[in-house]
């Protein structure tokens, strides 16, 4: 069912066609699974869903699974604190993300960009990141990773496409 556009809520009930993109990416020594529906974006409808697995532990959703050591498993839940709810004055904003007794993320740009969504708090992360690195500093997430992102979106592109499984090759920039 057709959920809010960029216009606002819908106007009329309207079933829209939705694709979801399921693809394996073997990288040899790790696996990975893509599963993207575009509408989730502006569904009210479609939950988001995360999962990360590693060696030590698994981030799913808000929950959080690790091994303090070999034998001492650690788990508690990450919780969004905004700002703006029960009677707080501030404005709607994200504040912390936290779990754990731990600060995970906080956001740089709580005084200067109240309602700001997600999104646009990483895109501002990002233009933020890129100013400090033209400036001398570090970079973050470097045009050769870009470059391989891309390739690989355009390889699940092109599986989804043609049907078949698809090969990566080596490219340049990975070096």
């Amino acid at each position: 069912v057709a959920g809010p556009g960029r216009a606002g809520p819908p106007k009329e009930h309207s079933v829209v066609p939705a694709e979801r993109v399921i693809a394996e990416l073997d990288y040899g020594d790790r696996f990975g699974v893509y599963d993207f529906t575009g509408v989730q974006y502006f569904s009210w409808i479609r939950s988001h869903s995360v999962h990360l697995r590693g060696e030590q532990g698994e981030v799913l959703n808000t929950s959080v699974n690790f091994l303090k050591d070999f034998c001492t498993p650690v788990s508690f839940e990450l919780a969004r604190r905004d700002t703006g709810h029960y009677g707080n004055l501030e404005g709607h904003a994200l504040q912390t993300i936290e779990g754990g007794g731990e600060i995970w993320y906080r956001s740089p740009f709580l005084d200067s960009a109240p309602r700001w969504s997600d999104d646009e708090i990483a895109v501002a992360t990002s233009l933020q990141k890129m100013q400090h690195y033209v400036t001398g500093g570090p970079d973050f997430y470097s045009a050769a990773e870009a470059a391989q992102d891309r390739y690989l979106d355009i390889l699940i592109a092109q599986s989804v496409a043609s049907g078949q499984s698809v090969q990566a090759e080596h490219q340049d920039w990975m070096g």
